[in-house]
């Protein structure tokens, strides 16, 4: 029986409580009555220098000498403790529980001795006249340096003895509760550790729910302890493989959900069973899953594609424009043996729109080039078959050519200065400027072809105007590029009029024309190149006016926009903001 695990447990447990709790009684003990033995001092020796600063007076006179017994008495009820008043010679002067007279001499006293060498005297000892343990404090008496005497101040031990008791009574309850709480607790202990297969049994439970890492502490190296700690490590690779599993799939998670291009996988039955954020909004659909593919992207070229490719097994791929979006996709789909189909859908949109944009420019640059070219080419062969022999015809001729060479050169100058504007090869000498001064000059300028056309032109701008930090030569183009726009469409006896403001922080210039005005599914390409509003004046200008305006204004930070309504005229306004700005057009 003794040798039993059950019995070491509960004799080892017992034995270590009742050496802790022995130990922390020891210390409590001694804890409490060392603070008791303390607080007792200090509090006899307060009273003890009272005693002093009283008794002073009575030996400052012979008369005072014989009331120091009446004093001690006195001051013994008041404070309710022993009060002893010595001569220095060690003679009781008074006493507040004893005659004076019958007490020895306490010369000999250690709380005497030690008050008169030291000025404070302590000392704890069976007092033989009052029969009990006590503790004396002894201050010392003197009047300007001089010893008179010693005032002594006693308590009896009584009541820190009973605390003591108290706590030594209370820890060996405690002890004994503790030992047979131990002695229970013990034997329940022993019996659980004789079965640690009924834990082996719930932490595989533990792990088959989902709660994995589980760890059984080995308690034993026998048979038993074997077999847990096998467990242990299969708890432990099996976490480590799971939380990598786990890890895995959220970094893939991630990496959808953080595509460009829409992902959605759908099983056999062409059911939707993953779908990234890209694809919900793509499609417009929330919660996809479980959803038939048809039904998320109502395209029948995407249930087509679905259908081939689980028919074939291999990826298939066509290009479609989502009824749904409005975007020009292209559609991959490829084969998951025994899982279903994985669709990829890339937005081609501004793929296709910048490859039909690349088309349109081509195209107009041909456009721009031909005409002038083959006016060029028609005139010269009529001057190769004679009429260079006609000075008139030939002088004609050549001043149509030199003119049109003029179009094409200016044509490749803007084409040249746009591309340097967009690529941020033109550099912009910021300065200070006025852009009242700056429409002035644009009106002085185009004031003779103002006035040709038979319109008129007025300014109105705000007086005290801001200077903006900004390139005058280029800003100077942009106003002369809107106000020649307005000129070429405005009709003879029209109106335009510059207006400057500021507004919050930028300076905002408008320049307004009674003009033809601009249809309102062309107002987003006017600043495109290239582009002409009047077809009927589809041969005056390059197209590239506005374009550039376009750029420049926005190389300085700013921005450029129309107003207009077919028939009435139109305004653009740009705005140039009050402070330097960086831009990455511009280097």
């Amino acid at each position: 029986m003794f040798r039993s695990v059950q019995w070491r447990i509960t004799v080892s447990f017992v034995l270590v409580v009742l050496i802790i709790t022995g130990i922390l009684g020891v210390y409590l003990v001694n804890s409490t009555r060392s603070s008791e033995l303390d607080n007792l001092r200090s509090q006899l020796e307060n009273e003890a220098r009272i005693t002093s600063e009283a008794s002073l007076p009575n030996f400052l006179s012979i008369e005072g000498l014989s009331n120091l017994d009446a004093l001690a008495k006195k001051l013994g009820a008041e404070i309710e403790t022993r009060v002893t008043i010595v001569a220095l010679n060690g003679t009781v002067l008074g006493d507040s529980e004893e005659d004076p007279s019958a007490m020895e001499n306490h010369a000999d006293r250690p709380e005497i001795v030690d008050a008169l060498t030291t000025g404070v005297g302590e000392s704890t000892r069976y007092s033989t006249t009052l029969g009990q343990k006590m503790m004396y404090v002894a201050v010392r008496i003197s009047y300007q340096d001089e010893i008179l005497g010693v005032a002594r101040v006693s308590l009896p031990l009584t009541a820190v003895e009973s605390l003591v008791h108290r706590i030594t009574v209370s820890i060996i309850t405690a002890t004994a509760v503790a030992a047979l709480l131990v002695i229970l607790a013990a034997w329940v202990i022993a019996r659980l550790t004789t079965r640690p297969i009924r834990k082996l049994t719930v932490a595989s439970k533990r792990i088959a729910s989902g709660e994995l890492g589980q760890k059984i502490t080995v308690e034993a190296k026998d048979e038993v302890g074997e077999l847990t700690h096998a467990f242990n490590e299969m708890s432990a690779k099996t976490k480590e493989l799971v939380d990598a599993i786990s890890e895995d799939r959220t970094r893939l998670a991630t990496i959808l959900d953080n595509m460009t291009d829409g992902v959605i996988m759908t099983d056999t039955e062409g059911d939707i069973s993953l779908g990234n954020r890209a694809a919900e909004k793509l499609f417009n659909i929330k919660e996809a899953r479980s959803k038939p593919l048809i039904e998320a992207v109502r395209d029948h070229e995407v249930d087509e594609l679905l259908k081939l490719c689980l028919r074939t097994a291999k990826a298939q791929a066509t290009q479609y424009e989502s009824s749904i979006s409005k975007r020009y996709l292209r559609a991959i789909a490829i084969p998951i043996v025994h899982s279903g189909v994985l669709f990829l859908f890339q937005d081609l949109t501004e793929l296709r729109n910048l490859q039909t944009t690349r088309r349109e420019l081509i195209g107009n640059i041909s456009h721009e080039f031909r005409t002038p070219l083959a006016g060029i080419k028609a005139m010269v062969e009529t001057l190769a078959d004679g009429a260079i022999d006609d000075k008139n015809a030939a002088r004609d001729f050549l001043t149509r050519i030199d003119s049109e060479v003029d179009r094409l050169a200016q044509l490749v100058a803007e084409l040249i200065e746009l591309s340097r504007i967009e690529t941020g090869k033109a550099e912009l000498k910021k300065e200070p400027a006025n852009l009242n001064q700056l429409v002035g000059e644009v009106i002085a300028q185009l004031s003779p072809q103002v006035e040709r056309q038979n319109l008129s032109i007025s300014q109105d701008c705000a007086a005290g105007l801001p200077s903006v930090p900004a390139d005058k030569d280029r800003v100077r183009q942009v106003i002369a590029n809107l106000v020649h726009n307005a000129i070429k469409f405005t009709r003879p006896g029209g109106k335009i009029t510059i207006t400057t403001k500021t507004l919050e922080e930028s300076v905002v210039v408008d320049i307004a024309d009674t003009g033809l005005g601009i249809p309102r599914e062309d107002l987003a390409r006017v600043f495109e190149r290239f582009y002409k509003g009047d077809k009927a004046r589809a041969g005056e200008g390059t197209g590239m006016g506005l374009a550039i305006a376009k750029h420049v204004v926005e190389a300085h930070g700013g921005s450029i926009w129309v107003r207009s309504e077919e028939g009435k005229g139109s305004t653009f306004s740009f705005s140039l903001p009050l402070k330097a700005t960086l831009n990455v057009g511009n280097p």
